[in-house]
């Protein structure tokens, strides 16, 4: 089975060899985590058939999280209004759905995508 890279690198090389222009485009999205909407990840859920039971629990999962920061003896709690939480397989999942919805659009367009 071929990796993802070694795709992508095939096909490039074959563009070269065929004297083709070849362009590539990098998306690194800092703070993916920490900035998705709770909608987004949840209407990602529902067009990947999830049942809507586990999308309204995942969402109430979301909604309820609360930070809470301390220096010396006072202490600030901050209800948390986006991201996915940290440390768990539930946030690279409902990242890995967003994006792919992404990912399906483009590819849509005629533009070799490889995720």
């Amino acid at each position: 089975m071929e990796t993802a890279l070694h795709q992508l690198v095939v096909r490039v090389e074959k563009a070269l060899d065929q004297q083709e222009i070849a362009l590539g485009a990098f998306l690194d999205i800092e703070g993916a985590f920490n900035n998705t909407c709770y909608d987004t990840m949840c209407d990602a859920l529902v067009r990947h058939g999830s049942e809507y039971t586990i999308v309204r629990r995942i969402k109430a999962t979301l909604e309820g999280r609360v930070a809470v920061a301390t220096l010396n003896k006072i202490s600030l709690k901050f209800a948390i209004s986006r991201g996915c939480p940290q440390g768990g397989v539930l946030s690279p999942l409902l990242w890995c759905l967003v994006v792919n919805d992404l990912l399906a659009r483009l590819s849509g367009s005629g533009v070799f995508i490889q995720g």
